[in-house]
């Protein structure tokens, strides 16, 4: 879970970017004239219940995990998983900097894939904040994925839905603070020494992953 939380907080640089103004958008038509404390309500129904749909991604994928994990030889399942790990947390470093990774051909697949899905997603509208934010969970988005597959990388749904809380958390307070009006902390966020700082702090993961420090797999 404090995997998930450091990416999650490191991934709100580009949370900002590419889901400000859907926080922003669901705090005012949810709330509508009802002032800033009901904003600030609507928007936390929305956002645990997007953090609902990572934790069921996550624990989905930790289960296909566990099955590569269950096949393969202990020791190599581990170091599979060690280097894969390191590879997804320095993935989501570039895509912090807007780097795409694959020359972002892995995002067009994957939203070719759920393209059908998401089509149907504002009929959740029906079902209130909590139904905006399941869309909102649903939306494609390249650091999503990325958490989602290292989740898948612990081999456990318990840990892969942990890893996803713990991403979902991450994001959390950066976007409040933004729909909440917030906008001297949305644009000290923005600023390109935090892109680089969140960065780095990846990258620093992908290496204490590689070396067996970080992460639980032993070399």
């Amino acid at each position: 879970m404090l995997a998930g939380l450091l990416a999650g907080l490191s991934a709100s640089v580009h949370c900002l970017a590419m889901c400000g103004g859907i926080a922003a958008a669901i705090a005012i038509q949810g709330a509508g004239d009802a002032g800033a404390r009901r904003r600030l309500v609507v928007l936390t129904q929305a956002q645990l219940a997007r953090v609902c749909v990572y934790i069921a991604l996550g624990a989905a994928a930790g289960a296909i995990g566990w099955g590569f994990h269950d096949s393969q030889p202990p020791d190599l399942a581990r170091t599979i998983a060690r280097w894969l790990s390191a590879a997804v947390l320095m993935a989501a470093a570039f895509s912090v900097l807007d780097i795409p990774v694959f020359g972002g051909a892995g995002g067009r697949v994957a939203g070719r894939l759920f393209s059908p899905m998401t089509r149907r997603l504002h009929h959740l509208h029906r079902l209130g904040p909590a139904g905006l934010g399941l869309a909102w969970g649903l939306i494609p988005c390249a650091m999503v994925y990325l958490a989602t597959f290292y989740a898948g990388l612990t081999g456990s749904p318990v840990q892969g839905a942990l890893v996803m809380a713990g991403f979902g958390l991450g994001t959390i307070p950066a976007l409040t603070a933004l729909a909440g009006g917030a906008a001297s902390v949305a644009a000290l966020l923005r600023r390109p020494a935090w892109r680089y700082l969140a960065a780095a702090l990846l990258a620093g993961l992908a290496l204490l992953t590689a070396l067996g420090i970080w992460g639980g797999h032993a070399p």
